[in-house]
């Protein structure tokens, strides 16, 4: 249900309520120098930084990018801030007020001049990864083709790209639109109005302003390869041979040949990872499986097979954050 008071509140708000940080720590570099920088969120109940987030921040570093670490989380210890320091330039502590989107932009206020930047990427940690190497994906984001990235995209509601890594190229930085998207979008507390401005509305924002749009892993990519391999199965396989993977694959063809939009990185997580070697598989799919995806148990088998990114960061940190279910 969408909050109209938190809508109206947070428009009222712009001008009188820069930012929701509460804690500022510098780390070990510095942001006038960096001509990459990635504007990392974080969100943990008891403000922990757990290893796959060092892993991811290790390989951003090492992809060149100078990071803004913002963390949304109730608390925010100093052993944390101590665990993060050698790789990041600075530490933002905030109030969890617009979500990722306001973390973001608070983040990206920290770079002196974003127009002096090669590339600005937002990320968050609700993804384990990167399980390729990250400096080739982000080598085919390439600046020629489109002007802002994501790794997968998604048609419900309107065409966006997903929120969780977003890679803007020197031409978007550049552009106007980029100052007004950011300097404009209130920070509000209902999920419903910072997916609608926020995650869906970017997209559509800058395609209005003539900026180029595109994700590495399309999600109609993904349904002319998987569609006739779908049907083919369901033609060949009689249903009492495999009741459940029968009924899914019956279930994922309707849907198709229907136009539902489906989240990729849920219904085919396992096309992602090992035939198109997506770098990353959502953290939500695995503590909580939202759409009841069958067959998730075999999710580390299938990594082992196709990265050499070490599973156990991911169940050690599903040990510590699920409850009364395992995959």
């Amino acid at each position: 249900m969408s909050d109209y008071a938190d809508f109206f509140r947070a428009y009222i708000a712009i001008p009188f309520k820069p930012n929701y940080i509460r804690r500022k720590w510098d780390g070990a570099y510095a942001l006038g120098e960096a001509k990459r920088v990635a504007v990392f969120n974080h969100f943990d109940k008891r403000g922990a930084i757990h290893d796959y987030v060092l892993y991811y921040l290790t390989e951003l570093k090492r992809a060149g990018f100078t990071i803004v670490f913002t963390s949304n989380s109730p608390r925010f210890p100093e052993a944390s801030v101590e665990r993060l320091r050698p790789l990041v330039a600075r530490i933002l502590w905030r109030s969890n007020v617009g979500y990722d989107f306001g973390a973001f932009k608070d983040g990206i206020a920290q770079v002196p001049d974003v127009t002096a930047l090669d590339m600005l990427l937002v990320t968050n940690d609700s993804i384990y990864g990167p399980l390729q190497d990250l400096g080739r994906e982000i080598g085919r984001a390439d600046a020629g083709q489109a002007d802002i990235w994501g790794i997968t995209d998604c048609w419900s509601h309107y065409f966006h790209l997903q929120s969780y890594f977003v890679l803007f190229h020197a031409q978007a930085l550049r552009d106007q639109a980029f100052t007004r998207f950011w300097s404009r979008l209130p920070y509000f507390r209902n999920k419903y109005w910072v997916v609608k401005y926020g995650e869906i509305g970017l997209t559509q924002f800058f395609m209005r302003h003539g900026l180029r749009c595109q994700a590495l892993f399309p999600y109609r990519e993904m349904v002319a390869r998987v569609s006739s391999r779908i049907e083919t199965y369901l033609l060949e396989t009689k249903p009492e041979k495999d009741p459940v993977r029968y009924r899914y694959l019956e279930m994922l063809s309707r849907f198709l040949r229907e136009g539902v939009a489906l989240n990729q990185t849920h219904y085919f997580w396992d096309e992602l990872l090992v035939t198109m070697r997506c770098p990353f598989i959502k953290r939500d799919l695995l503590q909580r499986n939202p759409v009841a995806i069958p067959f998730l148990h075999h999710w580390e088998a299938l990594l082992k097979e196709v990265s050499p990114y070490d599973g156990k960061l991911i169940v050690k940190h599903l040990e510590h954050s699920m409850r009364n279910r395992v995959y």
